[in-house]
């Protein structure tokens, strides 16, 4: 069995899609949308998004998730499981599009096999 690794991808609600038409901005996925799509035709192993209550990134004041209507600085956040060298080449190939993300490696450990 391969060795896996996490990691994870935190960004803003209202994270914009770079290069695009103005069709594109009016009618495609939201970031979160667009970077599932990617990773699952990349054929990653596992991807989650990560439903965040309530938070803060880059030292924003604590957003909280308690409407239904998100503010555009909610942090969020996306989890992908798969080998270093599969999510390294992942990461490679959609550097533009994640240009304004986070991205950490979180440490695994299994705890029940």
């Amino acid at each position: 069995m391969t060795d896996l690794i996490t990691i994870r991808i935190y960004f803003e609600y209202g994270q914009k899609i770079n290069n695009q038409s103005f069709w594109k901005k009016m009618y495609a996925s939201d970031f979160s949308t667009e970077l599932i799509k990617r990773a699952k035709t990349f054929g990653l192993e596992q991807v989650l998004h990560l439903n965040v209550s309530k938070g803060y990134l880059n030292n924003q004041k604590v957003n909280w998730g308690i409407s239904e209507i998100r503010h555009s600085k909610h942090p969020h956040l996306i989890e992908i499981v798969d080998s270093e060298s599969r999510i390294n080449q992942f990461l490679d190939e959609q550097k533009a599009f994640l240009q304004d993300t986070k991205v950490f490696v979180v440490k695994n450990e299994v705890l029940i096999k």
